[in-house]
């Protein structure tokens, strides 16, 4: 590997040296570049990272510099910055002494997200080398971060230890949460639908164990939030089953999907992606109970009017079925 970049460094010397000449014989006059030059990865990188493929190779920047042909001794910095801020508040993405960094797909997404790029949203990043003897040119990289998918699998899902259920994150709190009808059985915890990271709770104490025991249920509706960072859970019961059900929604009017549960606030919930399109809510999924919008002025009204959705998108909508009341957020 480290021969091949030192051939593709001279390729492109060769071929830089060759443009001078061909601009010597058309202007006469050449001014040669000094210092340090970044060669790849350029502008046109684009990279939507696979939480699967963490350890990949995502791309390896290669520069020269003029001032230290050989490389040695010479410690050189790879930096990033949040794109168009000139970098105001860089970060380091690693340091080398040669004419080359290998970065993997883990190193790069952990470094958007540092830069505070929003998982799953395009975002830009500047890059730039860096050394005692100055600063080379940019290029700004597009990345898309990776977003951890955890979902719960057992006996007491619909789909039982076949396949998980994706819960959702919440970027406001930093937990996922679900709110689903579950049968008498057990569940667990698992990232990217893969056993290699899963939880269980081995003292049934609402803690999280890599590897723990099944997680015992009767049946009922349940909303489950895990916070996966200190390794806790809550799992509350569903007093009554509120969703939300409409063509602005993921299953159009044929299902509902529940909202979340707080049993601190005695309000509903729920973060979703949402087309354009109308929903409303109701109870235990049936039409027999339900409440829609007629002045779309974020009251409820018992069998009101379809709630319009006017640009597609990630939406936080809360309920108080006490007040009568609602709010709406587009994130």
């Amino acid at each position: 590997m480290k021969n091949s970049i030192k051939l593709l460094i001279a390729f492109v010397s060769i071929l830089s040296f060759s443009s001078c000449t061909e601009d010597v014989q058309k202007t006469g006059a050449v001014t040669q570049q000094s210092g340090l030059k970044l060669l790849v990865p350029n502008s046109s990188f684009n990279i939507v990272v696979d939480g699967t493929k963490l350890s990949n190779l995502a791309t390896t920047f290669v520069w020269t510099d003029s001032d230290n042909p050989s490389g040695d001794s010479v410690s050189y910095t790879v930096e990033a910055a949040v794109g168009g801020t000139n970098f105001a508040a860089p970060i380091t993405i690693g340091t080398t002494t040669e004419h080359f960094l290998d970065v993997t797909t883990g190193l790069l997404d952990t470094t958007a997200k540092n830069l505070g790029l929003a998982p799953m949203t395009e975002g830009q990043m500047d890059v730039r080398i860096k050394a005692a003897s100055g600063t080379s040119n940019f290029y700004t990289l597009k990345v898309t971060p990776y977003q951890p998918n955890w979902g719960i699998i057992g006996s007491a899902t619909a789909a039982g230890w076949g396949a998980s259920t994706p819960m959702t994150y919440n970027p406001m709190t930093g937990k996922y949460s679900i709110s689903l009808g579950l049968t008498t059985g057990e569940f667990k915890f698992r990232l990217d639908n893969s056993w290699t990271t899963n939880y269980g709770d081995d003292g049934n104490d609402l803690s999280l164990d890599a590897g723990g025991a099944n997680i015992p249920v009767a049946a009922g509706n349940y909303t489950i939030v895990a916070d996966f960072t200190n390794h806790t859970y809550t799992i509350t019961p569903i007093p009554n089953a509120w969703g939300i059900i409409g063509d602005a929604t993921p299953t159009g009017w044929s299902s509902d999907t529940l909202m979340d549960y707080n049993p601190a606030t005695g309000k509903y919930s729920i973060i979703m992606r949402m087309n354009v399109g109308s929903f409303k809510f109701r109870l235990n999924h049936d039409w027999g109970t339900n409440y829609g919008d007629d002045g779309n002025n974020l009251t409820l009204d018992n069998g009101g009017s379809n709630i319009p959705i006017t640009a597609a998108g990630t939406y936080y909508i809360t309920t108080d079925f006490t007040g009568l009341t609602y709010t709406i957020t587009q994130l």
